[in-house]
């Protein structure tokens, strides 16, 4: 160590006599003494140049107004948003268990942040609920290889939250960060508790409007680490808009959700997956735990009147019952928009009536009907007061219900009012759920998509039938185990006040699950005369929609002339690559083709596809979200901590 010492020593002296020399040379009437003292400044600046902790000399961006730098910080959050979403990572948010300095730790707000066990909120993704662990110790430091920085450690840096990141860099930075309210406006609960963290975060907000996510979900897996809910130890189910087909026998229903869009999401249970749940195994312990969720609940509670989305997620429904025994105390949220509860709770319980457990079944009226501006709701497997609830449930654009029991549904006339009272509605989803009563006519001009999920056909013909929905522009259909053959047949017929069918006005559709006999898949087509995108799965009988796509009248398509985007599942390369040239000699070609990754094409399909479709990709059928078509304008696609 001596000898180190004594080398660096004479190399420094080595190096400040030859910058010395330098300078005299240079200045020929400087002394001795000052060139020496020159050489020491110019060596202590090159020593520091690349120093976090110090502005670099003349940077333009220490001369930016506060005002401009946090806008800057701003659309740096926002950026970091839509990579996370597109990289198909976990909701953006706060994970409660990894520490970060609060106001309180740092000292003065214009003070440099030093601390070597300095540690940050790690942002995950919205999307959404992929694959996901979390370091199961308290320390929130990632794994690294002994004697050695692992490549981990950029990547750890750059998963923290943008906010946080630039709060790190400067003490001006820094100040710039903390003041910019506006930064701190989206809260979420994923993992393990940190009243400390979570409380500092929420005063950073400065009272303007929150986002809280709670999704307590993740649980402790066997392994020591912690999983949420959709890892390998667990399914993972895609989203509502865009329900899951079924393969195998049906055995049951999970639920999810996603909690990035408040989107429903369901999937089925085929025997084998019943048979592995139905194993001796303990089920894991949640994350955060009831006891924990109170904890957030009180934290969050007395902020109430500053909440504009709020949105929990549970496995059990005493977290439930404990949110809403709390809401129903509100007076009220004044600047709530969005609203998603979701319960996907398991039940062995084949009961369809009743709601079980009867003692968690009390419906409460969350704020005591006072919210607004709410527009969006989801309650999914969570059931309310809901004609209490109508004074609240008005004004809505998006509504989406999903696995209630009979006995927790809201009347067919609440729901008549609630449509009614919501003049803008755009977004009806029913899953598992609906309205129970006889069925009365109900127009909804307003409303663009309806998704209709795991539905029996005594209620989906007359609720069909009922509906006058003149602006509808897309339809998911995703109806298992029985014959629809009549229900397809009423969708082609004239629809109630109208001289064309409900299908001829859609310009997208999905078709996950509809059995119908081979004459009613060609009615059905043939009434799609301006679909645009369509979404297929081909793994059942609905691959004779699929097959209809390749006929031809004349030399011209006979169904679906207008279509440009197909999105498919279960076929081959060789039939894609058929259909595709079809359509294109006959002068209506694809121009996206969205491939489910579990199907067979080969490297020379992908080849020809690519260079006769202007837009070629896969998708994972598991996955939340739709691939985003980047080509055409004219597509629609499903819609942050920053």
């Amino acid at each position: 160590m001596g000898r180190d010492n004594t080398a660096f020593e004479a190399k420094l002296s080595e190096d400040l006599a030859h910058r010395a020399l330098t300078i005299l040379t240079a200045n020929p009437g400087m002394s001795q003494e000052a060139a020496m003292l020159q050489a020491q400044t110019d060596l202590r600046e090159s020593a520091l140049k690349n120093n976090p902790f110090k502005p670099p000399t003349g940077c333009p961006v220490n001369d930016l107004p506060p005002e401009l730098l946090a806008h800057i910080f701003k659309v740096g959050c926002e950026m970091q948003a839509e990579e996370d979403d597109a990289d198909y990572e976990d909701e953006d948010g706060l994970d409660l268990e990894d520490e970060w300095e609060t106001d309180d730790e740092d000292g003065e707000v214009d003070e440099v942040v030093e601390d070597d066990e300095d540690k940050d909120v790690r942002m995950g993704s919205p999307e959404k609920r992929r694959t996901h662990t979390h370091p199961a110790s308290d320390g929130a430091a990632p794994p690294e290889t002994d004697g050695e920085e692992s490549e981990d450690g950029d990547d750890w840096d750059a998963d923290l939250p943008f906010q946080v990141l630039v709060s790190h860099v400067c003490k001006h930075w820094r100040a710039v960060a903390l003041n910019t309210h506006t930064l701190w406006q989206i809260i979420q609960f994923t993992t393990h508790l940190n009243v400390e963290k979570s409380k500092a975060w929420l005063e950073r907000s400065n009272g303007l409007p929150l986002d809280v996510f709670i999704d307590c979900t993740s649980v402790h897996g066997p392994d020591g680490h912690d999983h949420d809910d959709g890892d390998e130890a667990t399914h993972h189910p895609p989203t509502a808009q865009h329900p899951p087909s079924t393969g195998g026998a049906l055995m049951g229903i999970i639920m999810a959700f996603n909690p990035t869009t408040g989107t429903l999401t369901t999937d089925t249970i085929t025997a084998d997956q019943e048979q592995m749940m139905s194993a001796d195994v303990a089920p894991p312990e949640p994350c955060i735990s009831l006891d924990d969720f109170k904890v957030i609940l009180d934290m969050i509670m007395p902020h109430v009147h500053n909440w504009r989305v709020l949105e929990v997620s549970a496995n059990y429904y005493t977290y439930m019952y404990e949110l809403l025994s709390r809401l129903a105390k509100v007076p009220g949220a004044p600047l709530l928009e969005e609203l998603g509860l979701y319960n996907y709770e398991e039940s062995e319980s084949e009961e369809v009536d009743t709601f079980e457990p009867a003692h968690l079944a009390e419906a409460f009226l969350p704020f005591q009907g006072n919210a607004p501006k709410v527009t969006h709701v989801a309650f999914w497997g969570v059931h309310i007061a809901w004609e209490a609830a109508l004074p609240m449930l008005q004004g809505l654009r998006e509504i989406e219900f999903a696995y209630h029991t009979r006995d927790v549904r809201p009347s067919f006339e609440t729901f008549r009012a609630m449509l009614e009272a919501s003049p803008e509605i755009e977004l009806l989803s029913l899953c598992y759920s609906g309205p129970v009563g006889d069925m009365e006519v109900l127009e909804v001009p307003s409303l663009r998509t309806l998704v209709l999920c795991y539905l029996e056909p005594d209620f989906v013909k007359p609720f069909i039938g009922a509906l006058v929905l003149p602006g509808l522009e897309e339809l998911n259909v995703d109806l298992v185990e029985e014959d629809f053959t009549d229900f397809a047949t009423q969708l082609a017929e004239p629809a109630r006040g109208q001289t064309r069918s409900l299908l001829a006005g859609l310009t997208t559709m999905k078709l996950t699950g509809l059995q119908c006999n081979d004459a009613t898949c060609a009615v059905v087509m043939a009434q799609l005369e301006g679909l645009k995108r369509l979404h297929i799965n081909c793994e059942g009988e609905e691959k004779r929609f699929f097959e209809l796509l390749s006929e031809l009248k004349g030399t011209a398509p006979q169904y679906c002339p207008k279509l440009e985007s197909l999105r498919v599942e279960g076929v081959e390369g060789a039939e894609l690559r058929e259909l595709v040239a079809t359509r294109k000699t006959a002068g209506a070609p694809l121009q996206q083709v969205f491939i489910g990754s579990r199907d067979f094409v080969d490297a020379k399909d992908e080849r020809w596809l690519r260079a006769n479709v202007d837009t070629v990709d896969f998708f994972d059928p598991s996955d939340d979200s739709e691939p985003e078509p980047e080509e055409l304008d004219v597509m629609e696609t499903d819609s942050d901590l920053d």
